[in-house]
């Protein structure tokens, strides 16, 4: 579990550098606008025996340029856990390129007291 959150922390911290430096001055220049609209997502991810479908739930994103966000959400999921299908929400860091997002939904099970940790890939639509 340790050595997953140091990937992932790198992984954030690596393309939010990358993005940086890809912005240009003028762009930085740029006034910064408020922007509230919805947002959608459908996606599909995967763990050591489990397999979900998921769909965009609430989420918090961090837009760095105008293609690449970085965020946590809610992803209501469809799941197969063993074999047996079932529902469950999961929480996920996301990072988000254009209209490709690429997150690790978590899932928590009473009857284990574990946390699932799985690795999935959406599509994201917005009007």
């Amino acid at each position: 579990m340790k050595k997953i959150k140091v990937y992932l922390f790198t992984f954030f911290v690596f393309f939010v550098l990358a993005a940086s430096a890809n912005c240009s001055r003028d762009s930085l220049a740029k006034k910064s606008t408020f922007n509230v609209g919805i947002e959608g997502a459908i996606g599909f991810s995967v763990g050591k025996d489990f397999y979900a479908f998921n769909v965009g739930g609430p989420s918090l994103n961090l837009r760095v340029t105008n293609d690449l966000k970085i965020g946590v959400g809610a992803l209501p999921s469809f799941y197969f856990k063993n074999g047996k299908p079932g529902a469950r929400l999961g929480v996920a860091p996301k990072l988000g390129y254009k209209k490709i997002s690429l997150y690790m939904p978590s899932y928590f099970f009473d009857s284990t007291g574990k946390w699932i940790i799985t690795v999935g890939l959406g599509y994201t639509f917005s009007k």
